[in-house]
């Protein structure tokens, strides 16, 4: 999520700006200078209304502010799913569906007890295709997929 506050100062010549947040969610931010709120949610934060409020005050004295409030809901992800695997040209394969939005992390395990990471693909637009370049290094390889982050 990303946007732009506005604000502007009367006086005459204008004073400079401030921005900054009140109590903010984790990971969110503000750009002191020009306003911009950045902040992309964790699956965490989900699903869950979030309060936020941002403050600008100027560098006269006294310091005038002004505060604007607003409420942001972060909606839960859709829970990825797998496409039958198919092997194609020596290549094992298969499509993930779901959201946008969240990082989708593929894990690997021949024991279905060890798991280990091997692709995190940030915030693609699904459907994806995924190929394993090392499924002949085993006998068996089973899948999961996890959103982040």
């Amino acid at each position: 999520m990303t946007f732009t506050n506005l604000a502007a100062d009367a006086d005459v010549p204008a004073q400079l700006l401030s921005f900054s947040l009140l109590n903010p969610p984790s990971g969110a931010s503000v750009n002191a200078s020009n306003g911009v709120f950045t902040w992309r949610p964790t699956i965490a934060q989900s699903p869950i209304t979030h309060p936020i409020s941002v403050k600008v005050a100027d560098n006269g004295s006294p310091s005038l502010s002004a505060i604007q409030n607003f409420l942001v809901t972060v909606i839960k992800p859709v829970k990825p799913t797998m496409s039958a695997p198919v092997v194609s040209g020596g290549r094992f394969n298969f499509t993930i569906a779901g959201g946008i939005g969240p990082d989708y992390t593929i894990l690997a395990s021949t024991n279905l007890t060890t798991w280990t990471s091997i692709l995190t693909s940030n915030s693609p637009t699904p459907p994806f295709l995924f190929t394993d370049p090392e499924t002949t290094n085993f006998n068996q390889r089973f899948y999961r997929v996890l959103l982040g982050p």
